[in-house]
């Protein structure tokens, strides 16, 4: 009898270790999880907000279709500048003074662009007229050696697509589809606002909620991981609960009934926030 009871007593105590141990893992490994599959989204998001950035760049406008984005990344290419030799700091003062005594102008605001322009067409007269006087001087002004005749700014056209993700085995038809998300794809919008001094600011957002790609890992971690996201404003959205006539609906002090939904987001319809994302507020 006392043999048995000692057997009991140590299997109860094998349970009880087994039950602490797992009411100890078990939020870890949701978080490990939820973890991974954030990472996953928000690097999703970010794919897509710098296809619309190219997109908006192109068109003045943004896309609320993914099929119009997918087909312009696939499409689109951009210009890239091969540089040889940069200007130093004594050197763009020099083209600078150059320009501005040329346009006999008091003062002048000069881009590294505008400088790298100017001095091609230093060179080019230079070569010309084998007049290397001007370019001398600048070469004189490096203490680092070199020779600007070497300078070159040599542009060439590249697919977009290698551009934005520098990766070849990205595949670009991927870009609607949440991950861990069985399928579903992102929301994407767009819309403007009214700027105070006239016109119109364009906008876009593109969204998962969180029900979409963290459920099926452990439901009671879930709903303890959506509520304290609740209290957090800057990750969800408020969407009106409509009556069976698709009418908002409105509570006894008259206050617009919603819901609030956690949400992984970039960019935003109803304000402009230089298309942050919503984790990094």
């Amino acid at each position: 009898m006392k043999i048995l009871f000692k057997v009991l007593l140590g299997v109860l105590a094998a349970v009880l270790v087994i039950v602490n141990f797992r009411s100890v893992m078990s939020p870890i490994k949701f978080e490990e999880i939820r973890a991974k599959r954030d990472s996953a989204v928000i690097y999703r998001l970010i794919d897509i907000k710098n296809a619309e950035v190219e997109y908006y760049r192109a068109n003045g406008k943004y896309t609320s279709s993914f099929d119009t984005l997918i087909d312009f990344v696939k499409t689109q290419k951009v210009y890239t500048v091969k540089k040889a030799y940069e200007l130093n700091d004594r050197q763009l003062e020099k083209v600078a003074e150059i320009e501005k005594n040329k346009r006999k102008v008091k003062e002048i605001t000069l881009s590294p662009d505008d400088a790298d322009r100017i001095f091609l067409d230093l060179l080019r007269t230079a070569e010309k007229k084998n007049d290397w006087k001007i370019i001398d001087e600048l070469n004189a002004m490096n203490k680092d050696g070199g020779d600007l005749r070497n300078f070159r700014r040599d542009t060439t056209w590249v697919s977009l697509i290698d551009t934005l993700y520098h990766d070849p085995n990205f595949n670009v038809d991927e870009l609607p589809y949440i991950p861990y998300g069985n399928g579903e794809k992102f929301t994407l919008l767009t819309d403007s606002i009214a700027k105070a001094g006239g016109g119109h600011t364009q906008l876009f957002e593109a969204r998962a909620d969180f029900s979409q790609y963290l459920t099926g890992i452990n439901d009671q971690e879930y709903d303890n991981y959506i509520l304290g996201v609740k209290k957090k404003v800057t990750q969800v959205r408020r969407e009106p609960v409509l009556n069976e006539k698709g009418e908002p609906m409105y509570d006894e002090y008259d206050e617009e009934i919603v819901r609030i939904i956690p949400c992984r987001r970039v960019g935003s319809v109803k304000e402009a926030n230089n298309n942050a994302g919503n984790w990094e507020w």
